[in-house]
């Protein structure tokens, strides 16, 4: 028996998703924070661009977590009939 390694990022479930989320809503929301000392300071500054990067990776990738969510749950709805 071959045994299946099952990897959240391939074949998230919906707890994945909604985790994952949660917890990228949370950090964009604490990145902003911090980068604009409360809203005090513009978002957009040279010194931040790290930052930004970080932000853009992480949306990338919940962005990639969510396909992978959307095309499994299809692939598993409508399964080949031969």
């Amino acid at each position: 028996m071959e045994t299946v390694k099952r990897n959240f990022i391939k074949n998230p479930t919906r707890k994945n998703l909604i985790l994952f989320i949660l917890l990228w809503f949370v950090g964009i929301f604490l990145l902003t924070l911090s980068t604009t000392d409360l809203f005090t300071e513009s978002f957009f500054q040279k010194k931040h661009v790290m930052i930004y990067f970080l932000m853009i990776g992480s949306t990338i990738t919940t962005g990639k977590l969510y396909y992978n969510y959307w095309k499994n749950k299809n692939l598993n709805s409508h399964p080949n009939v031969e």
